[in-house]
């Protein structure tokens, strides 16, 4: 994840604040037991592992035996089509389910190799089923078909997005404090650190969630995009481009923000990536500062009586 010293900041960083981009758990039935699946983190740098929390509830106490597989799949090339997902890993795990919940089991999963070539993204899934369930072919594609029980509650699934390394320079800068419940403007720069001249701008997002295709919004904020002035021109080496953002908080109360930012410059045609960057970085949030309450202006005294002078007694 490397690039020029002085650039990529310290506290912004796909390993550090990645692990706050979590995925919305999942949940699915089976004999009459609720399952919950969750993800510690919802973007990495592919390679690096992930930690799977399962936890099973009834009303009538009973085990349950689950089967979770981890799913990968990538399209390098920029073919039309991304590869079929395959297996890399599977595990048999026995949940005891009670009323409340017994004690969670947790996995941890090594989620594929890192290519090694900078500006590469891998889709990965964790998919959990009942112990056992048979799975179709996809038709008319390769592979086993794991989508099966997703609609109908009879599975779970939760989408984590690998990140290869960066090939460009990229800051997330907040402009100014970032204050609870108000909304702020967020500058994501991009330098080109590739050592030669890039025939297309970068292409540049801003979100709180990773998805299967990428970085984007999430369900607390509204992301509006502001200023771009990545241009049609081709980059030159050391060039700067910048796009802002306004990040407007549905709610107030946070005490911290992660944001999550990507840059993407294409190559020729459908072919793959030329250049890219991508990562996350946690801002603290200063509380709303409260109004300040008006003194009430001093009564003035009244002015004493002055006493009337005694008469003098013959």
């Amino acid at each position: 994840m490397a690039v020029p010293a002085g650039w990529h900041l310290l506290d912004a960083d796909i390993r550090t604040d990645g692990k706050r981009l979590r995925p919305l758990g999942q949940s699915f039935t089976i004999d009459g037991a609720t399952v919950t699946v969750n993800v510690d983190r919802g973007l990495i740098v592919t390679g690096d592992s992930v930690v799977v929390t399962l936890v099973a509830t009834s009303e009538t106490p009973k085990k349950v035996t689950v089967d979770l597989l981890a799913l990968q799949s990538h399209n390098y090339e920029g073919a039309r089509v991304e590869a079929p997902e395959i297996p890399i890993d599977h595990e048999k795990i026995v949940l005891q389910a009670t009323p409340a919940g017994d004690k969670p089991v947790q996995t941890r999963i090594k989620l594929g190799e890192n290519p090694n070539v900078a500006a590469r993204i891998d889709n990965f899934r964790i998919y959990v089923r009942p112990h056992g369930m048979k799975l179709p072919k996809r038709e008319y594609e390769a592979g086993l078909d794991y989508r099966v029980g997703l609609d109908d509650g009879t599975a779970a699934a939760v989408s984590v997005l690998g990140w290869s390394s960066n090939s460009l320079g990229l800051t997330i800068e907040p402009e100014g404090p970032v204050v609870d419940g108000q909304p702020f403007v967020v500058a994501v720069k991009v330098k080109n650190t590739t050592g030669h001249r890039l025939r297309q701008p970068p292409s540049i997002s801003l979100g709180t969630q990773a998805f299967t295709d990428g970085i984007g919004g999430g369900e607390d904020f509204d992301i509006t995009p502001l200023e771009d002035d990545t241009g049609g021109e081709p980059m030159k080496r050391g060039e700067v481009r910048i796009a802002k953002f306004a990040v407007t908080p549905k709610a107030a109360g946070q005490k911290r923000i992660t944001l999550a930012a990507s840059a993407t410059v294409w190559g020729e045609g459908i072919g793959p990536v030329a250049a890219g960057a991508m990562d996350a970085r946690t801002i603290d949030v200063k509380d709303a500062a409260a109004p300040a309450v008006a003194k009430t202006p001093a009564i003035a005294k009244t002015p004493a009586i002055a006493k009337t002078p005694a008469i003098a007694k013959k």
